[in-house]
């Protein structure tokens, strides 16, 4: 909404400058998003009178004029013809200020003075024309002011309206609402005229559809004069508001639009056959309309018709057939109010969005239909020399009535944080249209009908500490009975993204639901109860249409992302959550639905029956998951792809693998221990379960080549992990060790076992040998061959010993004796001579 600043003070007296009222509607009304400048913004503007015209002697395309500015003929170069020896036309001195910044100064054009410049109506701000000097028609004395007869320079403010004030779309709205800030009172244009004009009552009114038209309002005006242009205040007005002046009828129907902000129509009398009908579209019915277009109607679209035909569709806009024109004398005014929601689907459904649709769909009062109409047919009578019928065609059959709402000033004072003074209160929304009055300690408060915003109490205080000011709410600290902190949960989270981005991952933040073709492309059989998915009711777009299942995929397609710009591999991880569909267990839907609705406290009287011997209070989130149906689990993922790290001067290049996502995964859970595994997604051979204290807790391995190939990585190697996030427990404090200033000896063992024996279980009865000296060992060979029995293979072992003072080889022996017989005891194990 543009409101300039010279109309707004035919509504309210105020005297901050502009930058003053945009910090006061930005901090209690709407936010100010610009202001615009039109006409001259400091200096003088007189009126002058041509006493001579004519070319300039020495070029094409300018002219000449003496112009008389009261007591003094100057002369002016202009670029315009139009004017002529009597004319009077505004003229601008030198040393005046235009609103671009421009600064006039006395000049010389082709050799020929000039002083001042006479102005077009573009260069005033009256409308964009600028093809001649605007010729003044009427009582303009000679050398006076121009100011006298109308602002110069207008300031305007661009209102950001919000969606639920319709009532600030007008003139008269922000009036109001800038009177109720100021503290001052507002007043509203006087409506009389003269009626006598041909009557209304010779046409007829029928709306068929009264759920899509509350209230429509018919008034004639007769008798007016063709071709008559709206005065140069109108104009003014209507322009720098934001709108094109067409003619003196149009303007009028403008002008009273963002006045009141209600939409009004014109006919063309003479166009109407029998009268106005207000209906469905016809199918197939077609419609050309003022701006040249012809479109298509629906049966849901709402038609302004005759007995004929179609003359307008209803809150968008009107037909060519019915437009008033430059002989146009006698008008049909409408006034009326649609169903803001048919209005709003007509307008999308037609691509045509105008003034009066983005009105009519926010939902108008249709109790201003009445001042609307006649402010218009007052103009109507004024400007044009029309005159009013005195009959008036309205369709009201049920009235709005004004809705009663109580508030409690103890309730605004607790809500709002700061003192509220009863009759303060009442006064405040008084001013803005309310009527209040007081029993019981509490207020009762009518709204009026254009606030159709205030429903509850909650409203009523939100308007009081606006206009009282929430920047003056008391600044204080909220009390809490401990100290703050974060949680373990939370300090463990931490913990976890901080060793990864140590580790040198990069942390992707992605979203939660994603494609269908991520289970195809993941290889995942239908039906996998581990991966079945909850899809959306009202997903954001068609990829982002179920919840994810794991957290591989969405870094898998960020990945794929880096790739096509050009990176050539990386590390990346998330820590967010996955969503796994749970069935509701029989019997028990009653108990979700009481739990959706509210929460643990509808579970309170069957706690005991679900949770036998637990208290509610102690249940942790995650214990109530299937109850809702979904059961959302925090895990942290990580992905090594392409080269993890590029060669340098003196480190060969790491690429992805499935030892480098295992050391990983030793980091943050480090007492993992790891067993085969077989996921469709991962590497068979490659790829394993993790476990904590014989929990599984994740998995770690090479992803799949025809997985990676899906998602857009080529034949780049991929590992990845994901974990469960409260299993993960990464070595908070860096142990400092102290080093051992003694030579470590070197020796290896081979041992023979059958084929089964995994080696990961022989390492870990190695580590379960108390051996003060073992600093280190490691697997670096297995063999199965001809120089192996059927059925066996070889494993070699390399041992670091190292202890406090020089090992003999009698004791490295001693110990190296000690852990054959160990993976003899635990595994058949046959030390290899040879």
């Amino acid at each position: 909404m543009r409101v300039p600043l010279s109309w707004l003070r035919e509504y309210v007296d105020f005297d901050q400058s502009p930058e003053e009222l945009v910090s006061l509607l930005s901090l209690r009304s709407q936010e100010v998003e610009g202001v615009y400048r039109y006409g001259v913004a400091d200096g003088e503007v007189v009126v002058g009178e041509v006493q001579e015209f004519g070319r300039h002697p020495n070029a094409d395309r300018l002219f000449v004029g003496k112009v008389d500015i009261g007591g003094r003929v100057v002369q002016i170069v202009a670029g315009a013809s139009n004017p002529y020896p009597g004319a009077r036309v505004p003229v601008v001195l030198p040393g005046s200020v235009m609103a671009d910044g421009t600064k006039l100064k006395k000049a010389r054009l082709r050799g020929l003075e000039s002083y001042g410049m006479m102005m077009s109506e573009r260069e005033l701000g009256i409308s964009n024309d600028h093809e001649g000097i605007l010729l003044l028609e009427g009582d303009y004395e000679v050398g006076r002011p121009l100011a006298d007869y109308f602002p110069v320079g207008e300031v305007v403010l661009d209102v950001d309206v919000m969606p639920n004030r319709p009532d600030l779309w007008g003139m008269i709205g922000v009036a109001r609402e800038l009177a109720a800030i100021l503290r001052t009172d507002f007043r509203v244009p006087e409506v009389r005229f003269r009626t006598g004009g041909a009557p209304t009552g010779e046409y007829t009114l029928r709306v068929e559809d009264e759920d899509l038209c509350p209230r429509y309002d018919l008034r004639r005006v007769s008798g007016m004069r063709p071709g008559v242009r709206a005065p140069i205040w109108m104009r003014r007005r209507v322009f720098t508001a934001g709108m094109r002046p067409i003619n003196g009828i149009v303007d009028a129907t403008n002008y009273v639009m963002l006045e009141t902000g209600q939409p009004i129509h014109a006919f063309d009398a003479r166009r109407i056959v029998g009268g106005i009908v207000v209906r469905r579209a016809r199918p197939g019915e077609r419609l050309a309309l003022i701006d040249g277009s012809v479109r298509e109607l629906d049966g849901e679209m709402l038609v302004i018709a005759d007995e004929e035909r179609g003359r307008a569709i209803a809150g968008v806009m009107g037909g060519e057939d019915s437009e008033v024109e430059e002989g146009t004398t006698d008008v049909l005014v409408e006034v009326a109010t649609f169903a803001g929601r048919n209005i709003l689907e007509t307008s999308a459904r037609l691509g045509l969005r105008t003034d009066a649709s983005g009105r009519f769909e926010r939902g108008l009062d249709p109790n201003m239909v009445g001042f609307a109409r006649d402010r218009v047919v007052q103009l109507l009578a004024a400007n044009c020399g029309g005159w009013v019928a005195p009959d008036v065609l309205s369709h009201y059959p049920e009235p709005v009535e004004p809705r009663s709402v109580p508030l409690r000033p103890e309730r605004a004072e607790l809500l709002l944080g700061m003192p509220v003074d009863r009759e303060e209160a009442a006064e405040l929304l008084a001013s803005l249209g309310c009527e209040v009055a007081g029993s019981d300690g509490r207020l009762e408060v009518v709204v009026p009908t254009f606030r159709r915003d205030l429903e509850r109490e909650a409203d009523l205080i939100e308007e009081i500490g606006r206009l009282k000011g929430l920047e003056h709410v008391p600044e204080e600290l909220p009390a809490i009975a401990e100290p703050g902190g974060l949680a373990p949960e939370q300090q463990r989270e931490r913990l976890v993204r901080r060793t990864l981005a140590d580790l040198g991952f990069a942390e992707a933040i992605l979203y939660p639901f994603g494609p269908d073709r991520w289970v195809r492309d993941l290889l995942l059989p239908e039906g996998d109860p581990r991966h079945r998915t909850v899809r959306l009711r009202n997903p954001l777009s068609g990829e982002q249409a179920e919840l994810r299942t794991t957290l591989l995929p969405g870094m898998l397609d960020a990945a794929a992302r880096n790739r096509a710009f050009g990176v050539r591999g990386g590390a990346l991880f998330e820590v967010g959550r996955v969503f796994l569909a749970r069935e509701i267990p029989a019997g028990q839907q009653e108990y979700a639905v009481a739990y959706r609705l509210q929460g643990r406290r509808g579970l309170e009287p069957v706690a005991e029956e679900l949770f036998p011997g637990r208290p509610l209070e102690e249940l942790k989130p995650g214990e109530l998951d299937f109850l809702s149906g979904v059961e959302e689990l925090p895990k942290v993922g990580g992905l090594l792809a392409g080269e993890v790290r590029p060669q340098a001067w003196n480190a060969p290049a790491v690429s992805a693998g499935f030892f480098e996502a295992k050391g990983v995964v030793e980091r943050l859970v480090p007492d993992a221990e790891f067993e085969p595994v077989r996921e469709p997604f991962l590497h068979p051979g490659r790829s394993a379960r993790v476990l904590a204290g014989g929990e599984a807790v994740g998995w770690v391995g090479e992803v799949h080549p025809q997985v990676v190939e899906s998602f857009g990585l080529g034949s780049w190697p991929v590992a990845a992990f994901e974990l469960s996030l409260w299993h993960c427990d990464p070595d908070r404090v860096e142990q400092f060790r102290r080093f051992v200033n003694v030579p470590a000896v070197e020796m290896d063992l081979a041992v023979v076992v059958d084929e089964g024996v995994r080696a990961g279980d022989m390492l870990r009865a190695i580590s379960e040998v108390e051996s003060p000296i073992l600093a280190g060992f490691r697997i670096f060979d297995v063999y199965a061959g001809r120089q192996v029995p059927e059925g066996k293979k070889s494993v070699a072992f390399s041992f670091t010993f190292q202890g406090e003072e020089t090992l003999t080889d009698e004791r490295v022996k001693r110990e190296l004796d000690r852990i054959a017989a160990r993976l003899g005891e635990s595994f058949g194990a046959q030390v290899r001579r040879g």
